[in-house]
């Protein structure tokens, strides 16, 4: 009574907590609609949000030695920092002219310096540069009326004009006024407004930047070019010269600010007043003479231009269409015909389908049941909220800034969330003795499932805060997150090896369960997100490693008890696998043949470089496996209540536990020098494939030397390790943003909740709660469809007598039935007329597949070849 009640709660409380994360999901989608569609309507490509506003997630103290200003996040979208080959691809040899003060040479000599281009030359003068093919001019006019400007906004305004020869630039930037300001008195305004009129009443004719797509997507003319105005530069008044200080003042700057403000709204021109956020009430910012910027926001101006400019024709260039980080400015491709069908299915056809089904499934009974339809329609719509939140507009993106404090911090939190969800394992069962009830402890095995879970959950959190916070730059960071991808091969070669070495279950059946399993979302997103399965590099690379285990370990299994046989099995297995990982034109001649004939394009140098980190601890794992099975079995345990590695350390020898305890503790700091040799990743890559074993054994070894240590466990760590596979996947979506290079961001907290940071919060754990949660019912839709595609006449259709479980799992309200349940294959009556023989034709093949697992894996594969040849 106790243990249903129990579990009553529990259902309870499941359902509670999915019908508030449902309400927190379509709050989001309605206020990130809102906010899409009318207040962001008239910007949906975000370009003038990236030329008006912003704001540094690096910003520095005024007192701070540290270099900042290298990361400027523009409203609502992901700025790229460009390099000579982005820029050169995009301009090809067109002209880029700035014209103006100093401040627009400083930025003009910071485009420059991307083509690596050194400052010099006269300060007060035009200057002309050529790199890479392109010519970077700057003309010398603080005042803004040369004849050279004139030519530059006339040659611009006629660009439009498609029998046009006109050699215009493709960047045009104009900034000037301060020096109208110093020295021009009183007039200073009215000569600032009469040479900007003249601009404006030019530049009327030229387009602001927009991409002209085509039917296909792509950009039937280019992308325009692009003629902006800098705002006057407000000078740090507080750290101006007694001399500058007395002619340039707030009284003289602010209204040359303010007439510019007045154009930009009434005259449609384009000003980058982006430039202006960057240094307000940014001290840090100024050079120490108050009047100049510093070079690392020069960049970042530069920067701007470049995105506002480039990003569509990157796009267009990158051959693999992935990552799409460059969300600026341009435009997602539309959805492809694969995307639209998927799309079109999932949020109409399934949907209608299910209710229809529900509300009478005696129509439908020859079709998969409510349980496998439902899981069908929750995969289905995350696979739809996946592209909606990082293919589209709809979701803002966000730049990662990595901050020590905020990884620690979350960190301590995960800790502290964990630690305060400690429970015991196993419940205590109950034996009869003598006639009284008394409650033994039932002790857990070695690595036992809760464990595992749990060691699966806690990797996975520090995993998640790794890529959110982008700490892969601090080296110790990324030596420590290496290690905990190695503890997943580790746990994949012990729990397999012992399975098999335990079961001899060899069978087609149970490894293409266990395939279909970690492949189902890799291989489906593919098709949705146009990426490649590879992108996705936990699933194909546990997949690989199951591969060799399975293979070492079937060959010759009927003589796997033989020790012998079977470590020198292991020791062939580990040569010849090294050779396939490091010896080149292997990998190669596969995926040739993998581009031919399936029209699969992989990356053959990353694939090996995952392969490599991790080449041997699998086979420590499985060492391992095979030692715990020959122990377990050498020690009798007498007694129901005695525990089996109790039972060991017992019987070993006091040198044997020495040596075992102090092998536990003396490889951390050996790991650690190891670590430190290392200068910086590429160092350390090639000496974990060695060192890595040693401390995930330590940890094996803490984590079971006593009963404490082995029976209890955090159920926080343990339900995360659940779906360890959903959420290492789905984060590249749906939590992180732009194929994991950004964050995703709703766009609508920003105004409330203190400022930026005060949103980015919110949108952390918004965000964050919708992710698990999404994750939460995709793991157990993934695992009734395997079910189900393993076993078909599991899923047939027929009204389930449900225990108010599977509602739950599947993340869709319980639906109750009274009605009785069908047979497996029952279709009713077969119409009469021609179409009999049809229908029976259509019976048998239809039993052929429910009969045969190859047919139905043959099928899948087919459908998959099918798409492969006509999407990408």
């Amino acid at each position: 009574m106790h243990l249903r009640r129990l579990r009553a709660g529990c259902l309870e409380l499941q359902d509670a907590v999915h019908r508030a994360c449902l309400s927190l999901f379509i709050i989001v989608v309605t206020l990130v609609m809102y906010r899409h569609f009318w207040q962001d309507g008239y910007d949906t490509n975000k370009c003038d949000a990236l030329l008006t506003h912003g704001r540094w997630l690096d910003a520095l103290d005024p007192y701070h030695s540290v270099t900042g200003y290298q990361n400027w996040q523009p409203a609502g979208c992901m700025m790229h920092e460009y390099n000579a080959r982005d820029v050169t691809t995009c301009l090809n040899s067109r002209r880029v002219v700035f014209i103006g003060d100093s401040v627009t040479r400083q930025i003009f000599w910071a485009f420059a310096s991307k083509l690596n281009v050194r400052e010099s030359g006269d300060k007060h003068s035009s200057i002309s540069v050529d790199a890479h093919g392109l010519k970077i001019e700057f003309v010398w006019d603080p005042y803004l009326n040369t004849s050279s400007l004139y030519r530059e906004i006339t040659a611009a305004s006629r660009s439009g004009s498609r029998d046009s020869q006109v050699d215009t630039a493709a960047i045009l930037l104009m900034g000037g006024g301060l020096w109208n300001a110093r020295y021009l008195d009183e007039a200073s305004y009215q000569r600032f407004e009469s040479s900007i009129g003249e601009i404006t009443r030019v530049l009327q004719n030229v387009r602001r930047p927009r991409m002209p797509l085509g039917k296909s997507g792509q950009s039937s003319e280019g992308v325009d070019d692009l003629a902006v105005i800098a705002p006057i530069q407000v000078p740090h008044y507080d750290a101006l010269s007694p001399e500058r200080a007395r002619t340039i003042t707030p009284a003289r700057v602010k209204p040359i600010f303010q007439h510019l403000q007045h154009l930009s709204v009434r005259q449609n021109i384009t000003v980058a007043w982006s430039f202006a956020h960057m240094t307000w009430h940014e001290p840090s910012a100024y050079h120490q003479d108050g009047l100049h910027i510093n070079g690392a926001v020069a960049g970042e101006m530069a920067d701007v231009l470049l995105n506002a400019r480039c990003n569509v024709v990157l796009r267009q260039s990158n051959a693999k269409g992935y990552p799409m980080d460059k969300t600026c400015c341009n435009r997602y491709q539309r959805p492809n015909w694969t995307q639209c069908v998927i799309l079109i299915l999932s949020l109409g056809v399934l949907p209608a389908f299910i209710l229809i089904t529900f509300k009478d499934a005696k129509r439908f009974n020859s079709l998969p049941s409510r349980k496998v339809t439902r899981a069908i329609t929750v995969l289905a719509l995350a696979i739809c909220y996946c592209y909606y939140a990082d293919r589209t507009q709809l979701f803002n993106k966000a730049q990662k800034q990595y901050s020590f404090t905020e990884f620690m911090w979350l960190c301590i939190a995960t800790l502290v969330l964990g630690a305060l969800s400690i429970r015991r394992s196993a419940p205590a069962p109950l034996r009869k003795n003598s006639g009284c009830s008394i409650q033994k402890v039932q002790d857990q095995p070695f690595l036992s499932r809760y464990q595992t879970d749990e060691w699966k959950g806690w990797m996975q959190f520090i995993i998640l805060i790794y890529h959110y916070t982008g700490a892969s730059r601090t080296l110790w960071i990324y030596e420590t997150v290496r290690l905990l991808v190695a503890s997943y091969i580790f746990m994949t070669g012990f729990g397999h090896t012992v399975f098999f070495y335990k079961r001899s279950n060899y069978s087609f059946r149970r490894s293409a369960a266990v395939l279909i399993r970690l492949n189902m979302l890799s291989c489906l997103l593919p098709y949705v997100m146009k990426t490649d399965y590879l992108f996705y590099y936990f699933a194909p690379l546990i997949s690989f490693w199951y591969l060799v285990i399975y293979l070492t370990m079937a060959v010759g299994h009927s003589r796997n008890r033989s020790r012998a046989f079977l470590i020198a099995k292991i020791t062939i297995s580990a040569i010849l696998t090294t050779a396939l990982i490091r010896v080149p034109g292997i990998f190669e001649t596969l995926f040739r043949g993998l581009e031919k004939f399936f029209n699969i394009h992989w990356n053959v140098t990353e694939w090996r470089f995952r392969l490599q980190l991790d080449s041997f601890i699998v086979y420590t794992g499985m060492l391992c496996g095979i030692c715990f099975v020959n122990l377990m079995d050498a020690v009798n345990v007498e007694t129901p209540e005695d525990s089996a590695l109790d039972r060991l350390v017992r019987q070993s020898s006091w040198l044997f536990r020495f040596v075992w305890l102090a092998m536990a503790a003396v490889t951390p700091p050996i790991v650690y020098l190891f670590a430190r040799r290392a200068s910086d990743k590429y160092a350390y890559n090639a000496w974990v494939p060695y060192i890595s074993t040693a401390p995930i054994l330590a940890y094996v070894i803490f984590r079971n030397i006593s009963r404490y240590t082995r029976n209890f466990h955090s159920s926080t760590f343990a339900w995360m390790g659940r779906h360890s596979l959903e959420t290492f996947t789905l984060q590249f979506h749906i939590w992180l943003a732009a194929d994991t290079k950004g964050l995703l961001a709703l766009g609508v907290f920003e105004g409330i909740v203190g400022g930026g940071r005060g949103g980015r919060r919110v949108d952390l754990a918004v965000l964050t709660t919708i992710f698990l949660w999404v994750c939460w019912h995709v793991a157990a839709a993934t695992q009734t469809l395997t079910n189900w595609i393993i076993d078909p006449s599991d899923g047939m259709q027929h009204v389930e007598l449900e225990d108010g479980v599977t509602g739950v799992e599947e993340g869709l309200p319980i639906m109750k039935s009274k009605e009785d349940a069908r047979g497996v294959f029952q279709t009713g009556r077969a119409a009469d007329g021609v179409g009999i023989g049809v229908i029976r034709s259509a019976r048998k093949i239809k039993r052929h597949v429910a009969e045969s697992l190859g047919v139905r894996i043959g099928i899948i594969l087919g459908v998959m070849w099918l798409l492969n040849m006509t999407c990408y």
